[in-house]
């Protein structure tokens, strides 16, 4: 049983966290929301990816940020799951693979936010590494506005 204390410093140190993340004090962010993220805390682990998938306030470790992205999907963390998509697509931290890009875009996308369905839109536009279909490429940028739309 953990006592009321230490939900309460959870909570600030998440906030905290989340505050110096948001005002690019990576530093503090990772201070703060690591020891978070070993307790699998999603909003941690997701923040934390991404400070190492781009190198912020610390070396790059791709392969870590994936990891951590992962971490926070199982818990439904929808911005990892789009995460999980653009590594995929990008083969950073992990082996490019456009059907598990797309795989997990459409995850993404099943949360209703706008960047996952316009990177669908993109992919079947481009028909680089999918074969080329502008009408379904039309349908994600659709849905992709209509979502944007309040």
């Amino acid at each position: 049983m953990s006592n009321s204390n230490e939900t309460d410093t959870f909570g600030v140190d998440l906030e905290s966290g989340i505050a110096a993340f948001d005002s690019k004090n990576f530093s503090m962010a990772y201070q703060l929301l690591a020891p978070l993220a070993a307790q699998g805390n999603a909003e941690s682990l997701w923040r934390l990816g991404m400070m190492q998938m781009n190198g912020l306030g610390m070396v790059e470790n791709q392969p870590l940020a994936f990891e951590n992205f992962m971490k926070a999907a199982s818990q439904d963390h929808v911005f990892a799951h789009h995460m999980i998509g653009v590594a995929y697509m990008t083969g950073e931290g992990v082996d490019k693979d456009t059907d598990k890009a797309i795989e997990w875009f459409e995850k993404a996308a099943e949360f209703k936010i706008p960047g996952p369905m316009y990177a669908l839109g993109m992919l079947y536009e481009d028909g680089k590494d999918v074969e080329q279909d502008l009408e379904k490429a039309q349908q994600w940028f659709d849905r992709a506005s209509e979502v944007n739309t309040p």
